[in-house]
């Protein structure tokens, strides 16, 4: 199993968990957001589910934002950063700092993103530790 993830990638690897890690704990903000008290099973609906509104561009209030972000992300890996981990942290900074200032994030969008990036950083800097070493 481990020489499957190694074969994969640097750059789809940390896009694989932007769509699979952090898109769930962003979607956990907007469920209760609107609703005071989600039963287990759609909360589990919900974290299973929540990397097709992710993708679909729902959390950042722009349709298909990701595709953007990647693009960014390959831009800014060939003429800035090489390193593959430091250029997407800078692309989902920039990017969403865009957001807010061109009016697509209100106050509270900004919060949820702010929080639930700072959830996803830590998870992600485990899972990419070897890689920022490198």
């Amino acid at each position: 199993m481990k020489n499957i993830f190694r074969k994969i990638p640097l750059f789809w690897k940390i896009w694989l968990s932007h769509i699979f890690i952090y898109y769930p704990i962003r979607a956990l903000f907007f469920l209760f957001q609107f609703e005071e008290k989600p039963d287990f099973f759609h909360i589990v609906k919900v974290l299973l589910l929540a990397f097709l509104p992710g993708i679909y561009g729902m959390f950042e209030r722009f349709p298909l934002m990701i595709f953007i972000q990647m693009a960014v992300m390959l831009m800014i890996t060939e003429f800035a950063f090489r390193k593959k981990v430091a250029s997407y942290l800078m692309t989902i900074i920039i990017t969403n700092i865009i957001l807010y200032t061109s009016g697509t994030y209100d106050i509270y969008c900004l919060k949820d993103f702010i929080w639930s990036f700072i959830i996803f950083l830590v998870i992600f800097l485990v899972i990419f530790r070897k890689e920022l070493k490198n």
